[in-house]
């Protein structure tokens, strides 16, 4: 898979888990370290702030895409993440990159409701 392949298929998978209802945000995969040299980064000018936050690349062993993920707490983390897990699956098979290692992580879990639920009266 080439560069412009791997950020195509990044950008895919990023629309699809945005798209998933419980998840909140999309944070780039990686330590603090990394996450804040990135954030300054973009905010810098120096990365593109339209580039995928979701990790897709590819080494001997096959595919690997990595998602940091931020869930509604009144999803629940689980269910959002094997939502977020199928829709991936369902994607890169879609792609005939079944094979692929899909690592899901949840960096933080705001207490905001979801845009479906009833606020206050």
């Amino acid at each position: 898979m080439s560069t412009a392949q791997g950020a195509q298929v990044a950008a895919e998978i990023e629309a699809a888990v945005r798209a998933v209802p419980g998840v909140a945000d999309l944070y780039g995969p990686g330590s603090l370290v990394s996450n804040v040299v990135d954030v300054t980064a973009r905010h810098l000018g120096l990365r593109d702030t339209a580039a995928p936050l979701v990790l897709v690349r590819q080494d001997g062993s096959g595919i690997q895409v990595e998602i940091a993920m931020a869930v509604h707490s009144t999803a629940g983390a689980t269910v959002t993440s094997h939502t977020v897990h199928r829709v991936v699956r369902d994607l890169l098979t879609a792609r005939e990159q079944q094979d692929a290692r899909i690592v899901l992580t949840v960096v933080h879990v705001p207490d905001i409701p979801l845009a479906t639920e009833a606020g206050p009266a």
